[in-house]
């Protein structure tokens, strides 16, 4: 058998459950999908699949061919990343996956002389929410106080977190504390709750919850209520005051991971250089009290 594409298919059906989630996965229609794996057992000469138009259980000898086709995509994608290392160099692009706290105020504004200095790396930047996702990307820069065991990481810095909220807001509750309205991250779930990093306030008087940072930062400028957010957007922000001045509600660390057979990439060593260094220099701004 020569045929990896029609292994990738397998692999999509079997991790999504459904012929519907592995074209979903890969971006091809339904009926691409069951003839890939009506060509690949053709091809073996075995059911990979019970018999079900949902191919959503597979014989002993599917959930084989899937465990050998695991080793052979880590295999193939070990090869292509090997590959990088020998043909780019010092140019290319650099893939990084971090949330919108510290992409659109932590990284963005270290990146200008990054850019300028090196004209042939390019910076591809994405949004993720948490560090318990999987990332795809050569770097990942996130907040965690567990961090992730399977990938080279490196603390950078401890982000200290307190309450904030418009200058008029503060004015018409700070003598009735008890009666703020309070804006707070939502984690998606049917019945959120407060993160950890939240005080303990009362769920009735929390009134909007977003899973923006970006769109709480607005809300409290606007004076919709008071939120929590990192010190190093609050404190710079002129249309924010602090609630409780010089007290820090929480700390969360913050994380810089790489896939460590990309440690070495010429592109990817040069950037994670001049990151750390750059973090030296913005570290009491990320943890200021």
């Amino acid at each position: 058998m020569n045929n990896w594409d029609n292994l990738r298919v397998l692999l999509a059906v079997a991790r999504g459950g459904s012929v519907t989630a592995g074209a979903k996965e890969l971006g091809i229609d339904q009926s691409t999908v069951s003839r890939r794996l009506q060509s690949l057992e053709s091809v073996l000469g075995r059911q990979l699949f019970h018999e079900s138009k949902k191919r959503d259980q597979l014989t002993p000898f599917g959930e084989a061919c899937v465990k050998s086709a695991i080793k052979l995509e880590a295999e193939t994608q070990s090869l292509e990343k090997t590959l990088l290392i020998d043909d780019f160099g010092y140019e290319g692009t650099v893939n990084i996956s971090t949330g919108d706290i510290l992409s659109d105020h932590l990284l963005l504004s270290l990146c200008a002389d990054f850019l300028k200095a090196y004209p042939k790396i390019n910076l591809r930047v994405t949004r993720q929410f948490d560090s318990e996702t999987r990332f795809n990307s050569d770097i990942a820069i996130l907040t965690s106080n567990s961090p992730k065991d399977d990938y080279f990481g490196r603390r950078l810095a401890t982000a200290t977190f307190a309450s904030y909220a418009s200058h008029d807001f503060l004015n018409e509750f700070q003598h009735k504390p008890e009666q703020m309205r309070w804006l707070n991250w939502d984690d998606g779930s049917g019945s959120p709750k407060w993160p950890a990093l939240s005080p303990h306030i009362p769920d009735d008087m929390c009134r909007m919850r977003c899973t923006s940072v970006e769109s709480l930062l607005e809300g409290a400028r606007k004076g919709l209520g008071a939120t929590i957010l990192p010190c190093f957007i609050g404190e710079k922000d002129p249309a924010l005051e602090r609630i409780t001045p010089g007290v820090v509600l929480s700390r969360r660390e913050v994380w810089v991971f790489v896939q460590s057979d990309l440690r070495k990439v010429p592109k990817i060593r040069t950037f994670l250089d001049y990151l750390y260094e750059r973090i030296i220099d913005a570290k009491s701004m990320i943890e200021s009290d």
